[in-house]
């Protein structure tokens, strides 16, 4: 009988850690190639993406992605983006070793710990954005959600477009904001219930292992719907083509600084539990 409830007990264990899993993982420990873990490095290298004239900047250098040692958590990746470069980014979870492509219905739970810092030194005081949840033209929202950084962090959701050029910015809206200083390790788990039908998507956000209240903080043209606890944003979340991730620093306002991004234990689960 003993044996009989212990073959019982596996039996639900494993199935339950089968229904609650890491789907994707990015562990530089296992591979230094960009491309075993992500679609691609964006590296600004083509001539829309220019910071003072059209085309590729006369010597500055590419941006560029590479392992490096942490004296607390051991092998990171560490992403470069030189001055009057525009982008540095990983895109898309689609590796050829490890890959996820994310689809309507899907609920994700997308976590990783970071930190930013410049080459010289230099105060990040104008925004420039450093997550994407991004959407493949032809779009209605560019980027349904995305991290920002100025010396604060927000997390910013985007209304749709429907009608003709309503800018960005007047469709933005700013769920949450936190002063961190550069230099300083963080850690963001980002819940995406993935769904195009207005206010259809769920949005949930835990900074440092705690679970953050939600608001339309500061807004224009568009907010979002919030639960009763503010704890879940209901925002459309599936845009385009398809939707995807990208990681780095990016915009024209990233122009001016020589910036560093660092990552550690990027991951995709589908439950709260498989990532924490």
């Amino acid at each position: 009988m003993k044996q009989l409830l212990l073959i019982l007990f596996l039996f639900t264990f494993n199935i339950s850690s089968l229904s609650a899993q890491i789907i994707w993982s990015a562990e530089p420990t296992k591979s230094a190639q960009v491309s075993d873990f992500f679609k691609r490095l964006d590296t600004g290298n083509y001539p829309q993406d220019y910071c003072v004239s059209r085309g590729d900047e006369k010597g500055v250098p590419s941006s560029s992605a590479k392992i490096a040692q942490d004296p607390e958590l051991g092998s990171i990746w560490k992403i470069h983006k030189p001055l009057n470069r525009k982008r540095a980014e990983f895109a898309r979870f689609e590796g050829t070793v490890n890959a996820l492509s994310p689809k309507e219905g899907d609920d994700l739970y997308i976590s990783w710990q970071w930190k930013i810092d410049t080459l010289d030194g230099a105060k990040i005081d104008k925004e420039i954005t450093v997550f994407q949840w991004k959407s493949a033209s032809p779009h209605h929202q560019n980027y349904p959600l995305n991290l920002e950084y100025d010396g604060e962090l927000t997390l910013n959701a985007f209304g749709a477009n429907y009608k003709g050029k309503v800018s960005q910015s007047a469709r933005r809206t700013v769920l949450w904001r936190k002063a961190v200083p550069q230099g300083e390790w963080v850690s963001f788990i980002v819940r995406i219930k993935v769904d195009k039908n207005d206010f259809g998507g769920i949005v949930q956000f835990w900074f440092n292992g705690v679970q953050q209240a939600l608001d339309n903080k500061q807004s224009k043209l568009y907010q979002v719907k919030l639960s009763d606890d503010k704890k879940t944003a209901f925002h459309r979340t599936n845009d385009g083509k398809f939707v995807y991730p990208k990681w780095g620093a990016y915009n024209k306002k990233s122009c001016k600084y020589a910036v560093n991004t660092y990552y550690h234990d990027m991951k995709v689960g589908t439950s709260l539990d498989s990532v924490m």
